[in-house]
Formats: structure tokens, sequence, C-alpha cells
């Protein structure tokens, strides 16, 4: 036993032995055979009095971090939600009753139950995607090449991520280790991950030019190269039956039995008046009137789209600001689309010929 680790037992059971769970060592973690992560990595704490056993120190130009991390941010592991090589990689040094240890390793068993779950490991993906996606929006109004860099590598580790989880593993970071580079007479640091046999077409290459340009644009237009590649494999792998609410493509797949179709009933009764002011300024040739509230109708129909089992509906293809008719047909041709399923599936719409009528049928 390493005599750092050691000392932490000894403080633990002199000082804490009610207070901390378990003392966790990482393997992978070292650099330049320093141990680092091995000698201990964190603890964790069974009561409040047991964080204060935390403490960061130097040795020799080696940082230690004894720090505490909760069984709830365990659980974060667990789905995924941070580190899974906290779990998966650890070791355990110090274990203050049997009851740890089980609830411990039962972690790391729900760990992998996770890992293997596609349905599970796909929200995981999109979730990574919308980050890196989220990164973008910044990083392609950004001019310094310090700021383009860091976004970049940020942008390729929740990708990263993503493939990995939809690869049935995980990464901690980035993905590289020393291989054979692209021209094979020489050897070089590239990107690249043995477990993850299934990437999209050149995520690797492209990866690779991360490292080796500092020109801003070029940068940019590559990552944009990762974040398109990805975005389609993600969407490739989508299983059968996936989580609501999919993101990366605006739909998802809801058990048809759960679907609320009287929602989607009200929602079309209120968005019938878009499409009356969407018909007269197409009949009357007011283009921008008829332009804007026909992007709003789209935007909406990318909400029902993933509220509701209803295909991703295109109205926007059709607009031409000079034959605005091609517009309406397509918008009318929607609408009727919308009212069959509804009917389909037996749900009525509040629909009344006058005012007269609507007062008679409600007494």
């Amino acid at each position: 036993m390493h005599p750092l680790t050691k000392w932490v037992i000894d403080k633990i059971e002199k000082e804490y032995k009610d207070d901390v769970a378990l003392l966790i060592g990482i393997k992978g973690h070292s650099t330049d055979g320093d141990e680092h992560g091995e000698i201990f990595d964190y603890f964790v704490p069974a009561t409040e009095r047991g964080n204060e056993l935390a403490e960061t120190f130097i040795i020799d130009g080696v940082g230690h971090d004894l720090y505490p991390r909760s069984w709830e941010r365990l659980e974060n592991s667990v789905n995924l939600n941070d580190m899974p090589i906290v779990l998966d990689n650890a070791t355990i040094l110090y274990s203050r009753s049997e009851a740890d240890t089980k609830l411990f390793e039962e972690c790391k068993r729900r760990l992998h139950e996770n890992l293997c779950n596609d349905t599970f490991v796909y929200g995981k993906a999109l979730e990574c995607m919308d980050k890196a996606l989220e990164i973008y929006r910044s990083m392609i109004f950004e001019e310094k090449l310090y700021r383009v860099r860091s976004e970049a590598d940020c942008i390729h580790e929740w990708l990263s991520r993503a493939l990995a989880y939809l690869n049935h593993t995980y990464t901690e970071s980035a993905i590289y280790s020393e291989s054979q580079a692209y021209n094979k007479d020489e050897k070089s640091r590239i990107y690249s991950c043995p477990e993850m046999k299934n990437v999209p077409e050149d995520f690797f290459k492209n990866a690779q030019k991360l490292l080796e340009t500092d020109d801003v644009e070029v940068l940019q237009k590559t990552v944009f190269a990762l974040l398109k590649s990805t975005r389609s494999f993600i969407l490739e792998h989508k299983p059968e039956a996936s989580p609501a609410g999919d993101s990366a493509d605006g739909s998802s797949k809801k058990d048809e039995s759960k679907v609320d179709y009287q929602g989607l009933a009200d929602w079309y009764q209120e968005l019938s008046l878009t499409w009356r002011r969407l018909r007269y300024f197409c009949q009357n040739n007011m283009v921008e009137k008829a332009y804007t509230d026909a992007c709003y109708l789209q935007e909406e129909f990318l909400y029902i789209a993933q509220e509701y089992k209803v295909q991703e509906f295109n109205l926007l293809d059709s607009f031409d600001k000079k034959n605005l008719s091609l517009l309406a047909e397509r918008a009318n041709l929607l609408e009727i689309t919308i009212q069959k399923i509804l009917a389909e599936h037996g749900v009525k719409i509040n629909s009344y010929v006058s005012v007269e009528d609507f007062l008679a049928k409600r007494g």
C-alpha cells in the first residue's frame, strides 16, 4: 500500500470512522508513473461532517486532490450525467462496511446495464449532441483563435461522448491515443479510440484537423463537418422505442396509445386562425406577411412532430414570393391532413358555421 493511501485510511479510521463510507482509487489517471488517481481519487461521505476530510496538496510537483463525491453524484455517473470512469475504473481502497461496498458495486452494475440499453444511450447521445450544438452557436461568431480552439475541443468532447455511448462504452474526455498517423511512414499523436468500432466516416480524420490547423475558418468548417456527420449518425441509430422529445431532429416516437389527440385538436383549433390569415395574405399577394405566418406555422409543425404522433410537415419549401398560390395550396393540404388524423382517432373538432350555430348548440 502506498504511504499516502495508508495516511488517508488511518486518518479516516481515527477521525471519520462514522463519517466516510468509501475511499476510491481510479486506474488510468497517472502521468509518467506518478500514480495520480491510484493512490486515492475521491471519498464518499456518509455524513455532512465527512466532507471535512477533503484536502488538496502538492508533493514533489504532483498535485493531489482528496475530494468528496456523494452517493447522489455517483448516481449521476450511473445515469451518464457525470463521468462513468469514476465508477467503472474504480478500486475500493477503504470501505466502512460491507453494505457500502455492495451499494457501490450495485452502482457499477447499473452503469453497465444503462450502457447496454440501446434506448437509454440513444437519449444520452442526443443530449450530448445538444450540448455540442449549444457551444457551436457561440463558436461560429468567434474570431480569436484561442477561443475557437477551446470551443472546438469542447464540441469534439461532447460528440465523442455521444458516439462512445452509442458504442456502449464511454470516453473520459477527448479521444486520442498513440497510433499510426495518416502518413503511414511516421508516428504521431492522433485522435482515435479502439473501443469505438462504429463511428461516422472521417470522424477521426476531421478530429485530427483540430490539432493541425491554426486557421479560425478551417476550425469552424471542420467542427461543422463533425457536427453534421455525428448528427446524421445518431439519427441513423435511433432505436424502435426511443425516448420522447428527441431534440436532434425535432421528432419523437411516442406510444400511440399515450398520444393526446385531444391536445392536438386543441392545438389545431387555436392555430386555425393562422391558416385563415395565411390564405388571405397569399390571395392578396402580401408577401412579407404570408412569409411571416408561414414561418410561424412551420415552427408549430416542428412542435407537434415532437409532441404528438405526426410526421414532420414541410410547409416552407413551397414558399415562392412570385407565386404565393403554391404556399396556400400546401398549407391547405397540411390542414386537411391534420383534420384526417384527428378524424381517424375519433376526435371531434369544435367547429361551427356561425355564431348563431355556436349559441344554439351551446344553449
